[in-house]
């Protein structure tokens, strides 16, 4: 992207190209000047080891301007011949996968240089996307970079891309739509990870990337600068600076093995057991890698599952039991259950309308018979110690009933009117609400969340919905359920740990986690 107020003259007649691109120049240099008037004193040799660090900058941008934040690394204790500012050949103007190859390069020579095993690259606008596409095809090197930071990057394409796209190749890449981005972004959007690290930080007053959750990845730590800042303040905004020196200093510091919770085993799995089903790398959205299907039992459950059971690493499936709204039928429902089980899991879906826990754990009893009844389909493949409850509406107060019984481990209901107090569920718990819901009015769902003191809990208000905005909720149902129920740690950093991606994404209007939830580690 641009990488100053200059870029808005590309709006004026050809006439004025010339000054526009004379003041491109002028920006990066105005930004260098300002902040060395605050540089800091350099770290002692004796300083801790860090990965070094390349620093990146975007389109047009010369190098100097990663100044601020490389002064802003040394002041904070990074050796300065560990702390790297560079860009390609074409200042971010050429062919972005070009970029990546050079980025390549410069990583092995920093790698030879300090005898550092990986780097972490911080990148800011269109360079996000040249380090990606490196992190993507270039071979070995997602074994050479421990994390990934995207300042304000076009990962989905942005508006302001007509304004330069018949100046710059790069610009036309990151377009809205563009074929280099749809393959960029086709498989995962995060190659190697957890291996690698992704972050990404956006802010909503930066209008070079429009939209601004244009600046997300799916399966990344997605998170929001602290202050609303422009784009072109990202390189030399403390706030900015502070998030990614915690970050790092954080994973520095985090144990090989998976931290454990004070909470009681019984009410809480916020260090879920590992399930073998193959990764999704993020793409909680997105449908899963099985091929579903569906049939009613003819005693009141529909069980929605995978065609062929046992299969793509998952030996057993977890079991997630469902219960209707009160005047809708279980078809108004099928896009998000065919979705669950698109990513392995038994769906044991309540035929009726009741409020009451009772029919959805009629259907976890018919998956226990079936799953110790020779010949049957589900003979040794359900997960019975796994299992969720979800619902909609009347549908998600008779979860929450559910969500009591011994054998359930987590809730999700989903504009929950319930009967039941929460303070009798036994396992983690997430309660949607809709900030425009008319039927079931969020204070409503709050009352429920503010019962389940006992067990980590979080309410997440979604911004815009009314009654029935289950579409848009697909991503994170699914996100909450592989955490608990598969052990998908790609899922922990969405609701936990102390920089949570949903703690500051616009896609909740209200996002609040009780004391026991915030206890629980992230990623």
């Amino acid at each position: 992207m641009p990488q100053n107020q200059a870029f808005a003259g590309l709006r004026a007649p050809a006439a004025a190209l010339l000054a526009v691109l004379a003041l491109l120049a002028a920006a990066v240099l105005a930004i260098t000047g300002i902040s060395a008037q605050a540089s800091a004193k350099p770290a002692p040799l004796s300083a801790v080891e860090h990965d070094p660090v390349i620093l990146i900058p975007g389109m047009t941008a010369q190098a100097s301007a990663m100044e601020p934040m490389k002064r802003n690394f040394v002041s904070a204790g990074w050796r300065p011949d560990r702390v790297h500012t560079w860009t390609d050949s074409f200042n971010m103007k050429g062919d972005l996968t070009k970029a990546g190859v050079e980025i390549g390069q410069k990583v092995d020579s920093v790698l030879a240089q300090s005898g550092a095993r990986k780097v972490v690259l911080v990148t800011w606008s269109a360079s996000t996307l040249a380090a990606r596409s490196y992190l993507k095809h270039v071979s070995g090197a997602q074994d050479k970079v421990s994390m990934y930071f995207s300042m304000a990057g076009p990962h989905h394409g942005t508006t302001t891309a007509s304004m330069c796209q018949n100046l710059y190749t790069s610009c036309r890449q990151f377009a809205i739509g563009s074929p280099w981005l749809a393959a960029l972004n086709s498989g995962t959007e995060v190659p190697g990870s957890p291996a690698v690290r992704y972050t990404t930080l956006r802010s909503t007053c930066d209008w070079n990337v429009n939209p601004s959750v244009s600046a997300e990845l799916a399966g990344a730590g997605n998170r929001q600068t602290p202050t609303c800042i422009d784009h072109l303040a990202f390189p030399s905004d403390a706030g900015v600076f502070n998030q990614i020196k915690t970050i790092i200093t954080e994973h520095e510091t985090t144990p090989t093995s998976t931290p454990t919770s004070s909470t009681t085993p019984t009410t809480t799995t916020s260090t879920p057991p590992v399930s073998p089903c193959t990764s999704v790398n993020g793409q909680w959205a997105a449908a899963g890698p099985f091929a579903v299907t569906s049939a009613s039992n003819g005693r009141g459950t529909t069980v929605f599952r995978p065609v062929n059971l046992g299969t793509l690493g998952c030996f057993k499936h977890p079991v997630l039991l469902w219960n209707n709204g009160a005047v809708s039928k279980l078809d108004r429902y099928a896009p998000l259950l065919n979705h669950l089980a698109s990513h392995g899991f038994l769906v044991a879906a309540a035929e009726g309308n009741a409020g009451t826990g009772g029919p959805m754990l009629q259907g976890l009893d018919h998956l226990t018979t079936e799953n110790g009844r020779a010949g049957s389909d589900f003979q040794g493949k359900v997960d019975l110690d796994k299992v969720g409850a979800t619902g909609h509406s009347f549908g998600g107060g008779a979860a929450v009933d559910a969500g009591a019984d011994p054998r359930v481990d987590t809730i999700a209901p989903i504009y929950p009117l319930a009967f039941s107090n929460a303070g009798r569920v036994r396992g983690p718990a997430v309660f949607y609400a809709g900030q425009n819901d008319p039927t079931v009015q969020p204070a409503t769902v709050r009352r429920t969340y503010a019962q389940a003191t006992q067990v980590p809990a979080i309410y997440a208000e979604q911004r815009g919905a009314d009654h029935y905005g289950i579409a848009a909720l697909h991503g994170p149902i699914t996100a909450w359920f592989r955490f608990h129920l598969m052990g998908d740690e790609q899922a922990r950093g969405l609701y936990f740990g102390p920089n949570c991606a949903y703690c500051s994404s616009s896609f909740w209007s209200v996002f609040e986690r009780n004391a026991k939830a915030q206890a629980v580690p992230g990623s």
